[in-house]
């Protein structure tokens, strides 16, 4: 037999509309990453979703707006106290206004984190924000990626010109952090429950975890109903704990892509599909949300991490060219057509 024809039925089933359940995914997952199998997952599920968006993919900014030795102390994030090089830092004024235009001057950026640490100072941050809203243009919307929050900070974050928020809760929280999986879930209901949207991730993703594992991590998102969902490999941060396992092959992060797709596609509102870190592979497989990064990140050891790992505004344009999409849509859902006219115009060939 060339194909099974089991994964052909789930996916006659997915294209009806249909999600796959855990054991869906468990199955589809258990195929090795290189199979006939795995390709068809990824061709379904790009385009499934490409023709939710007529074929646009979108752009979002990250900017790291502070750093500190972190006593969350993920063993993947280079941020942890017990092993970070970093040290106590805020973004400047005139440094957050100039990596804002930076990225908005073309007026093509659907959305921009605000990224502090787990334990951030709400008043630095509310501070932060209105300064934020003042530059950014009207078609970009503005989200949070904080720590562990109560109701009142995401009402008074959403006062201040906050739409959504990115929160997760991770493969092996509180075994590789000193964190709650129920503190981190309580946090996305909190922002929920505050009138803000939730944007999550199954991450970060490494070759140690089981597909079990990582099924569950998926389905935190899928019952929450976030408006974006996406995978994430772990990065192998030299000097973070877990480094010694390794990292798993963008070709089997673009098949754990299409699965949270596929899984995803009952919520009528998930448009979006993110993968981190961008790549091509993904990019047929369901995902088409692209990242570009500024300041301080996680996965980084450099203090701004658009001089070393971070994706700029012109790459993302043109991986998101080069992956067949057609458009590009603003954060007011208005779009600009993607092609070779428009990316010399915007100097990103």
């Amino acid at each position: 037999m060339l194909y099974d024809k089991k994964v052909v039925n789930i996916l006659e089933r997915a294209k009806a509309g249909i999600p796959l359940s855990k054991d869906d995914c468990i199955y589809f997952l258990n195929f090795d990453e290189y199979t006939i199998e795995a390709s068809l997952m990824r061709s379904v599920a790009s385009q499934i979703i490409r023709e939710r968006n007529e074929n646009s993919g979108i752009i979002i900014g990250q900017i790291g707006v502070e750093t500190d030795q972190c006593p969350g102390n993920c063993k993947f994030c280079s941020f942890g106290e017990d092993h970070t090089s970093f040290q106590k830092w805020r973004i400047s004024d005139e440094d957050l206004e100039f990596k804002i235009n930076d990225f908005c001057k073309h007026d093509d950026l659907y959305g921009l984190y605000l990224m502090a640490m787990h334990n951030y100072n709400l008043d630095f941050y509310l501070e932060t924000v209105k300064k934020s809203r003042k530059v950014l243009p009207k078609s970009t919307q503005l989200w949070a990626n904080v720590g562990d929050s109560p109701l009142e900070n995401f009402q008074e974050i959403k006062k201040a010109g906050i739409s959504a928020i990115y929160h997760v809760c991770r493969i092996g929280e509180g075994e590789y952090t000193n964190l709650k999986p129920e503190n981190r879930i309580q946090t996305m209901k909190n922002a929920l429950d505050a009138g803000l949207e939730v944007y999550t991730c199954c991450e970060p993703i490494g070759p140690e975890h089981s597909i079990e594992e990582i099924v569950e991590n998926i389905f935190i998102g899928i019952d929450l109903n976030c408006y974006q969902h996406a995978a994430m490999r772990r990065v192998a941060v030299p000097g973070s704990p877990l480094a010694k396992y390794g990292q798993i092959t963008e070709l089997r992060l673009s098949q754990i892509v299409a699965v949270v797709a596929l899984a995803s596609i009952a919520m009528s509102n998930t448009k979006y599909i993110g993968v981190h870190e961008p790549n091509e592979l993904s990019y047929i497989s369901g995902a088409n949300i692209i990242t570009a990064e500024s300041g301080s990140n996680p996965r980084d050891t450099k203090e701004d991490t658009s001089k070393n790992r971070g994706f700029d505004m012109s790459t993302c344009r043109k991986m998101l060219y080069e992956c067949g999409f057609d458009k590009i849509k603003r954060g007011d859902e208005t779009t600009i057509d993607l092609n070779l006219d428009y990316l010399y115009k915007t100097e990103s060939l």
